[in-house]
C-alpha cells in the first residue's frame, strides 16, 4: 500500500496535534506542518504532498480565500477537518474547492480511505473541469470561425465554403488552430475599421 504523504495546514484553532497523531497511527505521514500564510501555494509548491489538510475549529472567510486559491493553482486535493456544521461554512468550503469537509473526530481505521476518496473525487473534479475548459473553449472557436467565414464572404465576394477552405488553408501553411487563424482575420477586420 502506497504510504500517503499530508502537508498539515493549522490555523491555530483546531486540534491539530489530535489529528496529527491519528494520521500516524493511519500510516499517513505528515511531511510538513504549516500556518496559514499568502505563501500557501508556494509551500505546496515546494513540498508537494499527496493531500493538503487543513485543520480549523470552524474556517474563516480568510482561510476559505487561501483555499480557493490553492485550489485554482494546486494540483492537490485539499481536505478540511473541522468541527463547523453550519451549511453555509459547509457550502463556502466546497465551492473554494475543498475535495472532502470532514466534521468531527475521525477513528485512525477511516482516514486512508476517507483521503482515497478525497483524491478520486478530486482527480475527477479535474477532469470535469477540463471537459468542460475544452467544451467553452471549442465553442468560442467555432463562433470566431463562422464570424471570420462571414468576414472573408463579405470582403471577398466568396461563398461559406470556400471561406472556410481558406481559412483550413492558411492554418495548414501557418500550422496554426483554425481557430487563431479565425481570431486573427476577425482581429484584422477590427483593425482596419479602426
Amino acid at each position: 500500500m502506497t504510504v500517503l504523504t499530508v502537508m498539515l495546514v493549522n490555523d491555530g484553532s483546531g486540534k491539530a496535534a489530535a489529528l496529527k497523531e491519528a494520521l500516524t497511527q493511519a500510516g499517513v505521514r505528515v511531511i510538513a506542518e504549516v500556518e496559514v500564510s499568502l505563501r500557501l501555494g508556494e509551500m505546496i509548491d515546494s513540498i508537494r504532498p499527496d493531500i493538503v489538510l487543513i485543520d480549523s475549529d470552524a474556517p474563516s472567510r480568510d482561510m476559505l480565500e487561501h483555499v480557493c486559491v490553492v485550489s485554482a493553482h494546486s494540483e492537490r486535493p485539499v481536505v478540511m477537518f473541522t468541527d463547523d456544521t453550519r451549511r453555509d461554512t459547509i457550502r463556502a468550503a466546497l465551492a473554494a474547492g475543498v475535495a472532502a469537509y470532514v466534521v468531527g473526530d475521525v477513528v485512525p481505521e477511516r482516514i486512508q480511505p476517507l483521503l482515497e476518496v478525497a483524491i478520486e473525487r478530486y482527480s475527477l473534479d479535474k477532469e470535469r473541469r477540463e471537459e468542460l475548459d475544452d467544451m467553452r473553449q471549442r465553442l468560442a472557436d467555432r463562433q470566431v470561425v463562422e464570424k471570420a467565414k462571414g468576414l472573408l464572404m463579405q470582403m471577398k465576394g466568396i461563398g461559406e465554403d470556400e471561406a472556410y477552405r481558406q481559412l483550413r488553408e492558411r492554418a495548414m501553411k501557418s500550422q496554426k488552430k483554425l481557430g487563431d487563424v479565425a481570431r486573427e482575420v476577425v482581429e484584422l477586420a477590427n483593425w482596419l475599421k479602426g
